[in-house]
């Protein structure tokens, strides 16, 4: 088993990965369109996502980098006329936290 990194260590190394030349950058990142062998920071899976047609101009989707326990979520804005851009980078790490929440139906 590898060493566990951080989630800056995590967001250096899929920058350097995706900067490379004929990469797509935040976008290929956002959609997941990569290997996560490729990649070599072990299993990612998807956890979380919004945003798209129909569902307004936030958009985001939270990554999970599974060998290192560290959870990753690239933010961006969708318009129907352009998809969507990233304009913050690769994301920044979060984590999960449960909340109650109260409805009245």
């Amino acid at each position: 088993m590898q060493n566990k990194l951080t989630g800056k260590e995590i967001l250096e190394r899929v920058e350097a990965y995706f900067e490379q030349d004929g990469k797509d950058g935040e976008s290929a990142f956002a959609y997941g369109d990569f290997d996560s062998e490729d990649l070599g920071l072990g299993e990612v899976k998807e956890v979380d996502h919004y945003g798209g047609e129909g569902e307004g101009e936030r958009w985001w989707s939270t990554k999970h980098f599974v060998d290192h326990d560290v959870y990753i979520k690239i933010r961006g804005y969708y318009s129907s006329y352009n998809g969507t851009d990233f304009d913050y980078g690769y994301g920044e790490e979060v984590r999960p936290v449960q909340k109650t929440i109260t409805v009245f139906e």
